[in-house]
């Protein structure tokens, strides 16, 4: 009972403890006259170890017990107040997110002291930036997310400019904001259909709506019959997140996005960011609507799914440009992520979440790897490296296992997480997937090919150049993730059985919806009881 109080605290005051400390970070800072950016660099990661240590608190809880946990803010009952309901899934994402900002933030302060600009409004705004993705991970109030999509999304938008002065930051960030305003918009007009039609925004009220429980009875909207409202609001909540997740045709903001944001906010947004978006769809098709009445829009997710892998693995093979190729190679993977979503199979599924967790480790091994090469030379186009230098052991390293990853080769992660998405499209029977599959894995060796070759092979010129060497931090970063995604695929088979086939069992499972539902209904009930 004290573990369960102490797990359920835990969930309510990651994201709280984030934004809390981002907002205090300036007016600290405002009290030293120099050293701020140290200051705040060791400020945000005693904030970042701590949430660190309450997300795995969260996660090994939830795991261990199979228990959902439930949090009220200012103790009022849904529909009036916000309600936080972590599950298996919720706990699974903000581990992620938990423990990736401490990692990417210890290499941010070296990177940055090498760069343009340094100072405490970074950290600021990366603080706001975990506590937006945390708070969609935990919450259980579909308003409540959206307030915590701005919370990411405006933190974004700042880290995307944070270097403004050099002009195309400004206008990658213009783009990236005005697509992830038309995303928040349509987020925002799926949650007002869905108040006015079943009058409740709690995920678990929802869900019992959905699946024609009466649970919830004091709260009623205007439909007469709940299940069209439903199906609009899971349709245009799904296009919001698709565009947050970058899938075609709305994948175009984020190339600009991670080539001008520093590369550290790019390892961070491509490890998580894209994964939040596909967790939020999965949250709404298989807990809140359920995959039986949604059956077109999976349909949809494969196809579109199917469009990432061909238009990102083509754009990389002709990107003249490292973080751009990385960039792509992350709208190539979302493609096999909304595929495995798309396909709504046991197998289907567990793959991508499995690319979800190899993700996290490859997209900041591969941004590090390219940020140190930006921070030595100024530049991440091509045809400049080829002409300036080589890189260190490190970085080379980064760079070949990330991208050996990428495409596929044992055993290496994302080789078995495209061995099981590869399984699912032979069990589903949709046969030309099975080419588009291999085709990503081709698209994704030429570009990454043409960055080994510029980077670390062969290379006719004039003058040899200096070598970019990697920093203390992002050596010890860049070993601890090339470890991970030698011994995340070398033990996938532990992984699946241990940990994603506990989650993807509960997504097809009724008496899990119908636990997400009822114990939500009984903490509320106990709080009324007590009265509040």
């Amino acid at each position: 009972m004290v573990y369960q109080s102490v797990a359920v605290v835990a969930a309510a005051l990651a994201p709280l403890l984030a934004v809390i400390s981002a907002f205090m970070l300036p007016l600290l800072s405002s009290l030293l006259s120099n050293k701020r950016s140290l200051f705040a660099f060791i400020y945000s990661e005693t904030v970042f170890l701590i949430n660190a240590f309450l997300t795995i608190l969260v996660y090994l809880y939830i795991h261990g017990t199979n228990n959902i946990i439930v949090y009220l803010f200012a103790g009022f009952p849904a529909p009036f107040g916000i309600i936080y309901e972590v599950d298996v899934l919720g706990a699974f994402f903000g581990l992620l997110i938990g423990l990736i900002f401490p990692l990417i933030n210890i290499v941010s302060y070296s990177y940055l002291e090498r760069s343009s600009k340094h100072n405490e409004w970074y950290y600021t705004l990366y603080l706001g930036l975990q506590a937006g993705m945390l708070g969609i991970a935990y919450t259980g109030d579909l308003f409540n997310l959206f307030v915590m999509l701005e919370v990411m999304s405006i933190t974004a938008y700042g880290l995307t400019a944070y270097f403004r002065e050099k002009g195309k930051p400004l206008n990658a960030t213009i783009k990236y904001g005005l697509f992830g305003a038309v995303g928040s918009t349509i987020y925002f007009l799926a949650v007002v259909f869905l108040y006015s039609g079943i009058g409740t925004l709690a995920m678990p009220d929802a869900a019992a709506a959905s699946m024609g429980l009466s649970y919830f009875g004091e709260t009623t909207g205007l439909a007469l019959n709940p299940f069209p409202v439903l199906i609009l609001f899971a349709g245009l909540a799904v296009w919001a997140f698709m565009i947050e997740s970058a899938v075609f045709p709305h994948h175009f903001w984020l190339p600009d996005a991670y080539s001008n944001m520093p590369s550290s906010v790019a390892a961070t947004m491509a490890a998580v960011a894209e994964g939040i978006g596909a967790y939020v769809i999965i949250r709404i098709l298989y807990v809140i609507v359920g995959i039986d009445k949604v059956l077109w829009l999976l349909s949809l997710l494969v196809i579109l799914g199917t469009v990432n892998i061909i238009v990102g693995g083509y754009l990389m093979a002709v990107s003249r440009d490292a973080k751009r190729i990385i960039a792509y190679s992350t709208i190539l993977d979302m493609g096999y992520v909304m595929i495995g979503i798309g396909l709504a199979t046991n197998m289907g599924l567990q793959s991508a979440l499995f690319y979800i967790l190899a993700h996290t480790i490859v997209k900041p091994l591969l941004f590090i790897a390219v940020g140190e090469v930006e921070a030595e030379y100024k530049t991440t186009d091509i045809d400049k490296l080829e002409e300036i230098g080589g890189v260190d052991p490190y970085i080379a390293s980064a760079l070949l296992f990330g991208g050996l990853a990428v495409v596929g080769i044992p055993p290496l992660n994302m080789f078995f997480a495209k061995l099981m998405l590869f399984e699912a499209v032979l069990d589903s029977g949709i046969y030309p997937l099975l080419i588009v599959i291999l085709l990503g894995s081709a698209l994704s060796f030429v570009g990454f090919s043409r960055l080994w070759f510029v980077a670390i092979g062969y290379r006719r010129r004039s003058i040899v150049g200096k070598i970019a060497r990697a920093s203390y931090s992002a050596k010890v970063l860049i070993i601890l993730l090339v470890l991970a995604t030698i011994l995340t695929g070398i033990f996938y088979n532990y992984l699946n059985e241990q940990v994603l086939s506990r989650i993807v069992e509960s997504m097809f499972s009724s008496q899990f919806r119908y636990e997400y539902v009822k114990t939500a209904y009984d903490y509320l009930s106990q709080m009324l009881l007590r009265g509040g």
